[in-house]
């Protein structure tokens, strides 16, 4: 008889949406845990200590020194490690205060005591250890999570389609929202997530991230033209996921 893969789903610094976003599959989530052994799953229940991980998957950024130590504990447990969300995949809103100037004058403002407050710069999992699988989104498409990690307990190693968030948007053959002068990140944000923002009538802001054939250039002149923004308001767009950093690592060179 095969023994069942043992698979932690573990949190850090984030508001756990994702991990809601897994209890939303319902039936679906429960008939799946009859197919694995949970090595940690704290919003769960409490879970004896395992000394090895087939699955991790991890949620959040790893802000304080103690979720740093943890997620390089998990690392090293763990045969493959899935990143999952905006904050674990790009850094999340929280990486929002790097670029808010001096962080230590920002943080007097808000503690009246900030000894032993730590305050690093925010980094995304994959810049902390190595990831084996990453799937983005605020919160992650739980259709998605769900038929990708079935595919990493049958062995195989899957990859989402690199294709923009336009291809997806029910408005592509309708009015294009950043023609109608709203600052859509659509065509430079990976797809997947089926497009809910714009079919809502609200510019999707890339959540999930690059798609990996973009032209950052073109992008930004057409915010400029279209919706009237300067450097500094595309920034700010560009700043709510964590995108940025990952756009300026990646692109701006290119473009």
């Amino acid at each position: 008889m095969n023994k069942k893969p043992i698979v932690a789903i573990l949190s850090l610094t984030c508001c756990e949406g994702c991990q809601v976003a897994i209890f939303d599959l319902g039936e679906r989530f429960l008939e799946f845990l009859t197919k694995v052994n949970i090595g940690d799953f704290q919003m769960t229940e409490e879970m004896p200590d395992v000394d090895k991980y087939d699955i991790a998957v991890v949620e959040g950024t790893a802000i304080t020194k103690e979720q740093k130590r943890r997620l390089k504990i998990v690392r090293k447990k763990s045969k493959i490690l899935i990143a999952i969300g905006a904050c674990a995949c790009l850094g999340g809103p929280q990486e929002i205060k790097d670029y808010r100037g001096d962080k230590k004058q920002i943080l007097r403002q808000i503690y009246p005591n900030i000894r032993g407050i730590d305050n690093p710069n925010i980094k995304s999992v994959k810049e902390m250890v190595k990831v084996d699988l990453e799937i983005p989104g605020c919160p992650i498409n739980k259709e998605e999570f769900f038929g990708l990690i079935l595919k990493v307990l049958a062995g195989e190693v899957p990859k989402i389609l690199q294709k923009p968030v336009c291809e997806e948007c029910p408005r592509k053959n309708n009015k294009c929202l950043l023609l109608l002068g709203k600052p859509c990140l659509g065509a430079i944000s990976l797809a997947g997530c089926g497009a809910p923002c714009p079919k809502n009538n609200f510019p999707c802001d890339g959540c999930r991230g690059p798609h990996d054939k973009i032209n950052l250039k073109a992008m930004k002149n057409a915010l400029k033209i279209k919706v009237h923004l300067d450097d500094k308001g595309i920034e700010m767009i560009l700043q709510r996921f964590g995108k940025l950093n990952e756009l300026l690592k990646k692109y701006e060179n290119k473009n």
